[in-house]
């Protein structure tokens, strides 16, 4: 079934009204996007802030009467208000989920280890592959800090290593270390939907027999060879005390979600118990890599 996309370019103080009367015109969902390309990376808890331009789009059913929309906004904002420019377009139904995966390419890491969908296969010789399909959770490697990670897995010597992922998201790092040698891995997650995706990406790959899932609330707290922990700054901080715990003496620490900006801030957290490597850093976004002392 076709659709009807209203989308109205805007500002973060009239955003809020144009998505009030997006559902009041009975739109099945309203979303608000960025219309300047100014990201907001890590905004504190607690709070929605809004891009200094803004998209606010309405998807309707094609039957849904749009005829008289420019008048409704008209008559429902304030008088004489402006900065806000209405266009109606028609969408043609889609499978979407096939649309994303169309899209979802082969990415390689290091000499031959690739992320591939189940919708498309790596040709190179000897390739070692990681099957995974977008999900609910975060992580697939696209993202400059998955990337930065799985970088640093596939380069890395992980032969009969414990590998702690804390913040495991779709359990993409702890799969890629057992695909490419790890002894073991353990995810570790705060959303029960991140954990699920995890173990269902774990048997997909035919690992999930030595991949533990915990909640953040009752992991075990045994230190083992190599903790990634690709989540964001702020946490990272707070959480300093717990993941160097995680860490044995002598593994290796591997921290990212940090942008370039932060990464003297996180390295403070951490710089007692560790010896930082040269910082890595992708599109604005930092891995950062440690030793643990002692």
């Amino acid at each position: 079934m076709p659709w009807q996309q209203l989308t109205i370019a805007t500002n973060p103080d009239l955003a809020p009204l144009f998505e009030t009367l997006l559902e009041e015109l009975d739109a099945l969902s309203v979303t608000m996007t960025d219309g300047a390309d100014q990201a907001i990376y890590e905004p504190p808890l607690n709070t929605t802030p809004l891009w200094q331009q803004v998209i606010v789009t309405g998807l309707f059913n094609e039957e849904t009467n749009l005829d008289n929309h420019l008048s409704f906004f008209k008559e429902n904002l304030p008088n004489d208000t402006q900065n806000w420019q209405v266009s109606l377009s028609q969408l043609k139904d889609q499978v979407w989920e096939r649309v994303w995966l169309d899209d979802f390419k082969p990415i390689k890491f290091g000499n031959n280890f690739w992320v591939c969908s189940t919708e498309h296969k790596v040709l190179e010789d000897d390739a070692t592959v990681l099957t995974l399909d977008p999900g609910l959770a975060f992580g697939t490697g696209t993202h400059p800090t998955t990337a930065l990670c799985l970088e640093w897995l596939a380069n890395a010597p992980l032969n009969n290593k414990n590998i702690i992922d804390f913040g495991c998201g779709s359990g993409i790092l702890g799969i890629a270390a057992l695909i490419l040698g790890a002894e073991y891995a353990i995810g570790i997650d705060i959303d029960p939907q991140a954990l699920t995706a995890s173990l269902s990406n774990a048997q997909q790959n035919n690992v999930e027999y030595k991949f533990d899932l915990f909640d953040a609330q009752q992991y075990p707290h045994t230190a083992q060879d190599i903790v990634i922990a690709n989540i964001l700054a702020e946490p990272l901080i707070s959480l300093s005390k717990d993941i160097s715990s995680l860490v044995k003496p002598g593994g290796d620490l591997l921290l990212s979600g940090i942008l370039s900006e932060q990464t003297h801030q996180v390295i403070a957290a951490y710089q007692t118990d560790f010896t930082f490597s040269p910082i890595t850093i992708k599109n604005d976004w930092a891995c950062l890599h440690a030793i643990k002392k002692g």
